[in-house]
């Protein structure tokens, strides 16, 4: 079963948050799978579908990861956007970020 079969009968719920940002969309809509198949060519930047779900839920990915990512987006993504996903998920509701 797919997962997003899986989604719509309702065995997994998705964080909406985590799928509004620039990167969430861009993974949501390239697909967990193409990004790990895309990243399979070196083994350096190999990774599980879980680290990308991970990344979703606020991990960042390692810079050559993320240069890899930017790349395969075709200049949809920029590593700014892959960063700013990562601020906004961990950051809780309300804070600014700034000093307090």
């Amino acid at each position: 079963m797919f997962r997003n079969e899986a989604l719509e009968r309702g065995r997994f719920k998705r964080v909406p948050d985590r799928w509004e940002t620039e990167f969430g969309r861009w993974v949501a809509d390239f697909g967990v799978p193409r990004i790990v198949a895309g990243l399979a060519h070196d083994p350096t930047l190999r990774v599980t579908n879980q680290a990308v779900y991970e990344w979703l839920q606020g991990h960042t990915p390692r810079p050559a990861r993320a240069m890899a990512l930017v790349e395969m987006s075709r200049g949809r993504l920029t590593l700014e956007a892959i960063y700013q996903h990562s601020r906004q998920i961990t950051q809780p509701e309300g804070d600014s970020g700034g000093p307090r």
